[in-house]
């Protein structure tokens, strides 16, 4: 996990390669139904299902709406950085893309 000072990606370029939405939907909530009672979700869930969010909040702002999705996917994104705890102090939708950008990277 890098929270150093690389640049910011713009959302295009952030989620390039990610899957449809409606596939991320699928994955976030079969992870949901697999997860064992009691156990806590990993970080994959948490960058996932935050870009994921994050995906549905630009989107509806780009339609010039948002409400509920920007604030599900500020409340997702500062859940991931509670997990990840990075040293950086940034906006946490910002975070979400720099994570996902590296961890797509990766995959």
């Amino acid at each position: 996990m890098s929270t150093g000072t690389e640049q910011w990606p713009t959302p295009d370029t952030a989620y390039a390669t990610a899957p449809s939405m409606v596939r991320e939907i699928g994955w976030t909530a079969q992870a949901a139904i697999d997860k064992p009672f009691g156990t806590r979700m990993g970080r994959e869930f948490w960058l996932r299902k935050a870009a994921l969010l994050d995906r549905i909040a630009l989107s509806e702002e780009a339609a010039g709406h948002g409400g509920d999705a920007i604030e599900a996917a500020e409340v997702a994104a500062a859940r991931l950085m509670d997990l990840d705890d990075p040293d950086a102090i940034c906006d946490p939708r910002h975070y979400v893309r720099q994570q996902y950008a590296l961890w797509a990277d990766e995959q």
